[in-house]
């Protein structure tokens, strides 16, 4: 067997953000064998509802590729991944753009679906700021994200905290809802490859 590893992320509250979906992912053995890391989501009642498949950036399709440099033109590819999310195939880039990670998802043809962008503390409202540092006692925020949709048009945001040795995603609506937590748990995942 091939050893795998990767992040799962486990959700700590009931509600899950309506991006992820309440469904089941189905598991793709052969592009888990593929991939250099996954991660893995699971809502509250242990199932997972999403697998990402983190691959080379080179195995993304030309369309997608074209359509990020055009939206976000910058240095070479941090990472990529291949997604299923409610049923569609997905792609996403990320690169540094301006010292701040940026991450885009499209259909393999190249057409936004969503963006996660980097931003400084500064440029997110003081509510979702202060939310963040009462929500998760002794946290200390690492990374602040804006959430896109396929418009542009902010639809969350994401604030990646740390206590102790573990590391937490908070995500809250614009208006400062705080709308999950979520630990991300390093694993080891072992995947049967087929023998020749």
């Amino acid at each position: 067997m091939r050893r795998l590893f990767g992040t799962v992320v486990l959700a700590s509250l009931a509600v899950l953000p309506a991006c992820r979906g309440g469904g089941h992912a189905r598991w793709e053995n052969s592009s888990a064998v593929d991939a250099e890391k996954l991660e893995v989501q699971v809502d509250a009642s242990g199932r997972h509802t999403e697998v990402e498949y983190h691959i080379s950036p080179d195995r993304v399709p030309a369309a997608v590729r074209k359509a990020m440099d055009q939206l976000h033109p910058g240095s070479a590819f941090d990472d990529a991944e291949k997604e299923s999310h409610r049923g569609k195939l997905y792609y996403e880039l990320s690169r540094k753009v301006n010292g701040m990670e940026v991450e885009a998802m499209f259909t393999p043809d190249g057409v936004l679906y969503s963006e996660e962008i980097q931003i400084p503390a500064s440029k997110v409202p003081e509510v979702v700021r202060s939310h963040a540092m009462s929500a998760l006692s002794g946290g200390q925020a690492t990374k602040w994200e804006e959430i896109r949709d396929g418009k542009r048009e902010v639809t969350a945001y994401h604030v990646k905290m740390s206590r102790g040795r573990n590391k937490f995603k908070l995500m809250f609506a614009p208006d400062g809802k705080l709308e999950g937590i979520v630990r991300e748990v390093p694993s080891e995942i072992e995947v049967p490859v087929e023998m020749k």
